[in-house]
């Protein structure tokens, strides 16, 4: 019975990485385009704001499923959000530089190409690879620290030439980097 359940986890966990490169490939290629028509252009604070907005109401209902009535939802609600303030404060940090971020996500789509802006925004993998080593006290292991620098080398390379980079070659280099810190992640959780 374990091999099964272990299929059924392996392919759960393809799904999602299937589904998240695909959300992660059509945002960035229908932002760009959406940024380079020449139709009249929207604001990109409305948009960011539109979607937390949608996020915040999604993760509405699902607290509302999962507390089951109206009573246990009101009661999560005061004890979560309005009973901690402090816990809120904290939350307000991270949510403002998310809000900053996708904004500059707007604005470099605006004047970068897509297959550039999509290589160089994966540096976001080893910068919190970074600060989970020096803040949190993690190591990484061998094979984690390769996927790591692999990535950073494919940055450069676009980087670096760009219009010769987005060849076979380096999509395959960058695609075998994130799999491989994609699966050691996997292994060590």
């Amino acid at each position: 019975m374990a091999p099964q359940r272990e299929n059924v986890n392996l392919l759960f966990k393809l799904y999602c990485l299937a589904v998240m490169t695909l959300v992660a490939a059509t945002y960035t290629i229908a932002l760009r385009y959406t940024r380079t028509s020449d139709k009249e252009l929207y604001f990109s604070t409305t948009a960011v704001c539109i979607t937390e907005v949608i996020k915040l109401l999604l993760s509405v209902g699902i607290l509302a499923k999962e507390t089951g009535n109206l009573g246990r939802f009101k009661a999560s609600l005061r004890e979560n959000v309005l009973g901690s303030p402090k816990e809120l404060m904290k939350l307000c940090v991270p949510s403002l530089v998310y809000a900053v971020q996708n904004n500059m996500a707007f604005l470099a789509l605006s004047h970068l190409d897509a297959a550039v802006y999509q290589v160089t925004y994966q540096l976001k993998i080893p910068c919190t690879a970074l600060c989970t080593v020096l803040m949190l006290n993690r190591t990484l292991s061998r094979l984690q620290w390769i996927s790591v620098f692999m990535l950073c080398g494919g940055v450069v390379l676009v980087q670096w030439r760009p219009a010769q980079a987005t060849g076979v070659v380096f999509l395959l280099v960058l695609e075998a980097s994130t799999l491989l810190l994609w699966s050691s992640t996997q292994t060590t959780s």
